[in-house]
């Protein structure tokens, strides 16, 4: 692997300050040469491109360096037929990739259920998405906005409602549309609620997940943690309350 970029060290130390401090977080480069991909994860990438060989094996890296970070033995990160990432058992995380870095985000699962991390460019969203992941009531939001920040701020949606889904994925196997999420702010607009607009599985329709969304480094990136212990963050939310 090629010598860390400094825009992906500001990416990590960004992430790093809004994890949860039970939460590793590692970054790795998929532009360089390939990493090392252990045998049970290599069905997963037999027939992808270069350029998916290469995200794939940075991402596995970025998560073996986690494990490092939380004195857990290397091992191996098989794909599911659904294509996420099974844990090795009493372990959560999260993988993300954009074009020019991964990242990985690492618990125990007596401390979290799931995790969910997204890493974007940051730039702005495509005008032609943008209909596809707001709300009516995010969209009204955007106009509120000045014209030249609408479409960065697009991101930031579509930034938090990618991590919320795959925060949510591992405890409901459920798949769905943007629509099915709709983002509020704080003010300082870095903390956000999720709320479900309607029913995904098991879990009710206005149940809410919070999370954080940041830049550095070039790089937009957003954590949702689904605590495993009464009081902790998400710990509400269903199947997840412990005493």
């Amino acid at each position: 692997m090629r010598p860390i970029a400094p825009s992906l060290i500001a990416l990590q130390q960004g992430l790093a300050q809004i994890a949860p401090k039970a939460v590793a977080v590692a970054v790795s480069d998929p532009r360089g040469s390939l990493a090392v991909v252990w045998p049970e994860e290599a069905p997963a990438i037999a027939k992808a491109v270069p350029a998916r060989r290469r995200e794939f094996a940075a991402g596995r890296h970025a998560a073996r360096m986690a494990m490092r970070d939380l004195d857990v033995a290397e091992q191996a990160i098989p794909a599911g037929q659904d294509r996420a990432p099974i844990w090795p058992e009493d372990l959560t995380g999260s993988i993300s990739h954009d074009g020019s870095s991964c990242i990985a985000v690492l618990a125990r699962q007596e401390d979290f259920h799931a995790l969910g991390v997204d890493v974007e460019p940051a730039e702005a969203l495509p005008a032609d998405v943008i209909d596809a992941v707001c709300t009516q009531h995010e969209l009204d939001g955007l106009l509120a906005l000045p014209s030249d920040a609408r479409a960065l701020h697009a991101r930031r949606l579509f930034c938090a409602k990618e991590a919320v889904f795959k925060a949510q994925y591992p405890l409901t196997s459920c798949l769905f549309d943007f629509e099915a999420l709709e983002i509020t702010w704080a003010e300082t607009t870095t903390h956000f609620t999720a709320r479900f607009t309607r029913d995904v599985g098991s879990v009710p329709a206005n149940a809410t997940l919070c999370g954080q969304v940041g830049e550095a480094g070039g790089h937009m990136f957003a954590l949702v943690a689904i605590g495993a212990r009464v009081a902790t963050e998400n710990a509400e939310f269903p199947f997840c309350a412990m005493g």
